[in-house]
């Protein structure tokens, strides 16, 4: 009996060692320290060597509050020089970027304009303008140059314009295409040209010294406002403001045949005649949108802007919405601007406490991470066949999660998901109690552990939109 008991005992203080060795306290300097070796690795096998180290690594609350503030600092280093541009025309810079659309890779190019102080010691606001389906980089440059004669917050901010891709009948080169022609792609829902926007931003903030907590999308009238409110659901949390004029968010019209002409109906004007659905408007609830759209439009029906406008307000989306005389694309210099002094002016919230995360497929025609500031979808559901509208433009599941530290509750409510991963910190709930878990009106209680390896891994994936997570959990809903 006395040889069983000290056995059990031996095996007990065995497993206890055993459980120090796979977790354990790291202090705020150790842990400080390893997340420099991490950032220090910019070979993607030399980082996941240094992130392997990390594993069992834990955080007290006030390590981990000290550690995410580093990492956040780390992610945001700036580059030891600027890249250097030629002009391109009229004072305007061109830049050459390349675009990684499935297995092929095309050369692109924006027109940009600089700040007269720009520096890599002083972090620059973005504005990246988007061209309208018959309009060119240098026309949106244009553009934005007139605005910021009334608006001098502009003229502080890196201004790029991207020319969209153009493929089917037209050159490779886009500068080879005449001005004006009609796009073949435009700015997506195709892979490549919402590849087009988001491979110039990733090497802008990796040249630039950019403000990560002041981008802004503007969107010109037709495509390149559509393509601003397609964006900003596919990558939520790294704009702090969309400024868009006379389009429409993502959409379907689900008594009309998915190979309905809808260009057909434009120019009968009898397409605001038809029913129309908005699915995610509630995903812009932490992206302020500034809309100007004309009191009478047929293209992009003033009928369906208002019923998005209502539902966006409704939703509890920051929108100013502003209606001008006129038909499609008619508004003023002096009208855009207001917008622009208004979407400008935003800083972005990093760490909402509310949000809805839309999914996107994974396949050959669509892009997103599927993650929505701290609430990434992990498995969800595809709603109707492959040839029905919501289909077509991307539809996945969507759900809304909130945070309330008062009382340490987490709310899932979801919608065609049945998995999603949950990123934390001290912030958003009290991560050393138990955390209450309602999902769909169910609920339990969970516990986490703040992870070393997970807030360096997640600093380092998401340095682009500055983000950084000191815990997860993944909830089956």
């Amino acid at each position: 009996m006395g040889s069983v008991l000290r056995t059990f005992f031996v095996l007990l203080a065995l497993s206890a060692a055993f459980s120090c060795v796979l977790a354990k306290d790291v202090d705020a300097k150790s842990a400080r320290r390893r997340l420099d070796a991490v950032f220090s690795k910019s070979d993607p096998k030399l980082r996941e060597k240094e992130l392997r180290k990390l594993e069992g690594d834990t955080l007290d609350e006030a390590a981990a509050g000290e550690a995410r503030a580093h990492a956040l600092t780390l992610q945001r280093r700036a580059p030891k020089k600027l890249p250097k541009l030629e002009e391109a025309h009229e004072g305007a810079f061109n830049y050459e970027y390349q675009v990684r659309a499935g297995n092929t890779t095309y050369t692109n190019f924006a027109l940009l304009d600089l700040p007269a102080d720009i520096s890599v010691d002083k972090p620059a606001p973005l504005v990246v303008g988007l061209h309208s389906d018959l309009g060119t980089a240098w026309l949106e440059l244009s553009a934005l140059r007139a605005s910021s004669r009334e608006v001098p917050g502009l003229r502080e901010c890196i201004r790029a314009c991207p020319q969209a891709l153009n493929r089917g009948n037209t050159t490779d080169d886009p500068r080879n295409n005449p001005p004006g022609l009609r796009e073949y792609f435009g700015w997506g829902p195709k892979r490549a040209g919402i590849d087009t926007v988001f491979n110039l931003l990733d090497q802008l903030i990796a040249e630039f010294n950019i403000d990560r907590d002041r981008i802004y999308l503007v969107g010109a009238a037709g495509m390149g406002g559509e393509a601003a409110f397609h964006l900003a659901q596919l990558r939520p949390s790294q704009f702090a403001a969309l400024c868009v004029r006379d389009c429409l968010p993502p959409r379907w019209y689900p008594d009309l045949a998915a190979t309905t002409d809808l260009e057909e109906l434009r120019k009968a004007g009898t397409l605001g005649e038809q029913k129309v659905e908005f699915g995610w408007l509630e995903c812009y609830r932490n992206t302020p949108v500034y809309w100007l759209h004309a009191d009478d439009d047929n293209k992009y029906p003033t009928a369906h802007a208002r019923q998005a406008r209502d539902a966006m307000k409704a939703a509890e989306v920051p929108l100013e919405y502003q209606e001008y005389s006129g038909g499609h694309a008619t508004g003023s210099t002096a009208t855009l601007s207001k917008a622009l002094q208004g979407c400008i002016g935003v800083k972005r919230n990093p760490l909402p406490v509310t949000i809805t995360a839309r999914g996107v497929r994974h396949d050959s025609a669509s892009l997103g991470n599927d993650r929505n500031y701290w609430v990434e979808i992990s498995s969800q559901e595809y709603p109707g066949r492959k040839g029905d509208w919501p289909y077509r433009i991307l539809a996945g599941g969507k759900v809304t999660v909130t945070a309330g530290k008062a009382d340490n509750t987490l709310t899932i409510n979801s919608d065609g998901v049945s998995r999603v991963t949950v990123y934390l910190t001290d912030e958003l709930l009290q991560l050393d109690r138990e955390i209450k878990l309602v999902v769909n009106g169910e609920q339990r209680t969970v516990t986490v552990t703040r992870e070393l390896k997970l807030l360096a891994r997640t600093a380092s994936d998401n340095a682009d939109s500055g983000e950084a997570w000191t815990a997860s959990l993944t909830i089956d809903s």
